[in-house]
């Protein structure tokens, strides 16, 4: 069975607005570590935090410019 991992960025402004990015990756477990090997099992791991922390910080930095020229938009 395979293990979960989540990775998520959120950015609260002073007023108490909030934006949330997360996303959820499977990692190998003890028994694939055993069965695969460290170096494979390794390199998922790390290309699964990899691809997870690009994707949310691409989509919270997205919002956050999005509110950021929302405001500006409005002065």
């Amino acid at each position: 069975m395979a293990q979960k991992m989540t990775v998520t960025i959120e950015i609260t402004g002073d007023n108490g607005e909030t934006i949330k990015s997360t996303r959820e990756r499977e990692l190998p477990d003890v028994v694939e570590f055993d069965t695969q090997g460290f170096r494979k099992s390794f390199d998922q791991i790390e290309t699964a935090v990899l691809e997870a922390r690009k994707e949310v910080s691409d989509e919270a930095v997205s919002a956050y410019m999005g509110e950021v020229s929302k405001k500006k938009q409005k002065e």
